[in-house]
């Protein structure tokens, strides 16, 4: 058996590489080859792109809230110290916790007006939970009353710039509730979080001052939360969702951006399945790589088969040319596809509008796991497009290939 098996693959590998006198039959199965190769290429470089695209966006996501945000849906929340210690009991995974305080309003510099995230920050503690104070790009967060960071967008929208002042406008928290409050503030810092809704919205000051400013001392409307390496942030939220009544809410990082990430694994499903049929194509010519190698060969397997060639190793056979065909190529298209997405990710080669992609670059992430399953697809696929004409020639007799002139 173990004989006979040898036998077939040097037959398969002879008939593979042998030379035709035009050419013909070498430059068809090349052309499947690349046909494969370019398939498995262009399904691995965007499989890898939608892969990259989805960690960045959850890297960034993380680095600005931390892995779990707990949120007031009403009026803002008095004592945050008694709601750490219930949150840590509740989570005994949590790491980290930083309280803060987050309203919309305006800001107006040189440059015009734009609407705004205020964020009040505790700053010996937000670098505990996020990645904010890595993330600034010019001078440094506040450390004091009348001073503010700003995202790098909206910081361009209005002006501002280090050492200017920049006023702030918060509607209806004035002394009549119906005016107003507004202060001047100076630019210390300049932050770039890598995501376009963060960087031209959010801006940041000391906790302390904006509860002074919005008259609500010692009040906070969000926690920020970071679990230890390895904990499931789904759970933790849906348990803290449980544990606390309203006007409470709790959300991990998947569920803060829940319709864009359902967007993107809706997108890399149907992205996947219209890139397969190029390699069902060239599929397609593997059948007709292995259909004229039979006619050409026709001689020499019925001379096998006369010999005592059974039918099962000529089903063996061909099966085995297609196979080679497809591994040849979904290997090529394998290290092209690595190739491609290193390039990418290294050089950063293509620029995206960042108001419309949320990210200004291409990102790659290659999963390994997933290019196994994208290689074993494409070698199924040959697989299935050699059956016909294996079996096709396995029940040719072989006198009618020795009448064959």
């Amino acid at each position: 058996m173990a004989a006979s098996e040898s036998l077939v693959c040097k037959l398969a590998f002879r008939f593979l590489l042998s030379k035709i006198s035009d050419g013909f039959l070498s430059f068809i199965a090349m052309i499947s080859i690349i046909g494969v190769a370019l398939g498995v290429t262009a399904l691995t470089v965007v499989i890898s792109v939608i892969n990259g695209f989805e960690g960045e966006l959850s890297r960034v996501i993380t680095s600005m809230n931390g892995d779990v945000l707990l949120y007031s849906r009403g009026d803002p929340l008095s004592d945050p110290d008694r709601i750490e210690e219930e949150i840590r009991k509740i989570t005994p995974q949590v790491e980290a916790i930083t309280s803060s305080f987050v309203t919309e309003l305006m800001v107006s510099g040189p440059a015009g007006v734009s609407g705004a995230v205020l964020q009040g920050i505790e700053l010996g503690r937000i670098g505990e939970v996020t990645q904010i104070p890595r993330r600034v790009t010019q001078g440094r967060l506040p450390e004091k009353a009348g001073e503010i960071a700003l995202g790098s967008v909206i910081a361009d929208k209005i002006g501002a710039a280090i050492g200017l002042d920049i006023r702030v406008i918060a509607p209806f928290t004035g002394e009549s509730e119906s005016l107003p409050s507004v202060i001047s503030v100076r630019v210390v810092g300049i932050f770039n979080m890598g995501m376009y809704d963060y960087d031209s919205k959010f801006i940041f000051m000391t906790l302390k001052s904006v509860q002074e400013f919005l008259n609500q001392p010692g009040r906070v409307t969000s926690f920020y939360i970071k679990l230890k390496p390895g904990e499931n942030t789904r759970r933790a939220s849906d348990r803290l969702s449980q544990s606390f009544d309203f006007p409470f809410r709790a959300k991990d990082w998947g569920q803060l951006n829940k319709n864009l990430f359902y967007a993107i694994q809706l997108e890399k499903v149907v992205i996947a399945i219209i890139l397969t049929v190029i390699i069902i194509v060239a599929a397609f010519n593997v059948v007709s790589t292995l259909m004229m190698m039979i006619h050409d060969k026709t001689k020499e397997i019925a001379i096998l088969k006369a010999m005592g060639f059974r039918p099962a190793q000529s089903f063996r056979l061909f099966c085995l040319i297609g196979l080679g065909i497809g591994g040849v190529g979904t290997a090529m298209g394998v290290v092209a596809g690595l190739g491609l997405g290193w390039i990418l990710e290294r050089t950063h080669l293509v620029h995206l509008p960042a108001d419309i992609y949320y990210i200004g670059y291409l990102p790659v992430a290659v999963r390994w796991k997933e290019i196994g399953w994208i290689a074993i697809l494409a070698l199924l696929i040959s697989f299935l497009a050699t059956i016909y004409p294996s079996w096709k020639v396995s029940r040719r007799p072989p006198l009618e290939g020795l009448r064959y002139e």
